[in-house]
């Protein structure tokens, strides 16, 4: 049985990852050849690599991976934000993904056994994001690809319920 604190952790955390899917997709789509797609397309190709590993643990647990209609609306919103405020979203979104890592920690360290590999994963695709707004913010643009085709290739196939 899952325990109360994972289940509320885990949920935050399925709609969190759909906040980010439609968001970023709604940026990406606008920044076709610009520099910063590499970030923002980057974070949008992670999102769509997290979907089915995100549905498998929510099938796997009982939960719902879908996004509420507060979710999609947030999303939307955020989608839509004018290119010249994305350096500011940045900046604003930064250290609470940093802070989010904390909580996302506590929600592995309570999850259930039987998905550990898939935990681990959850903490890690945050770290690349993490790592990847680093890079943006100082403008490291070229480094982010790299480190995305990185972070794929380790997860690429990789079983993460046994």
């Amino acid at each position: 049985m899952l325990s109360k604190e994972f289940t509320k952790g885990f949920d935050y955390e399925l709609q969190n990852r759909q906040f980010a899917l439609i968001s970023m997709s709604g940026v990406a789509r606008r920044l076709d050849g610009d520099p910063r797609s590499s970030f923002w397309g980057g974070y949008s190709r992670l999102e769509r690599f997290n979907v089915p590993r995100y549905e498998q643990a929510a099938l796997r647990w009982g939960m719902d991976a879908k996004p509420t209609a507060w979710t999609r609306a947030r999303g939307t919103l955020i989608g839509a934000t004018p290119t010249f405020m994305l350096h500011s979203l940045l900046e604003f979104a930064y250290p609470r993904t940093v802070k989010y890592l904390e909580d996302l920690r506590r929600v592995r360290g309570t999850g259930p056994d039987d998905g550990l590999a898939f935990l681990d994963y959850m903490v890690d695709q945050e770290v690349v994001q993490i790592e990847m707004m680093q890079l943006a913010l100082k403008g490291r643009f070229s480094e982010i690809t790299p480190r995305l085709e990185e972070f794929f290739g380790r997860y690429e196939g990789e079983e993460l319920f046994a």
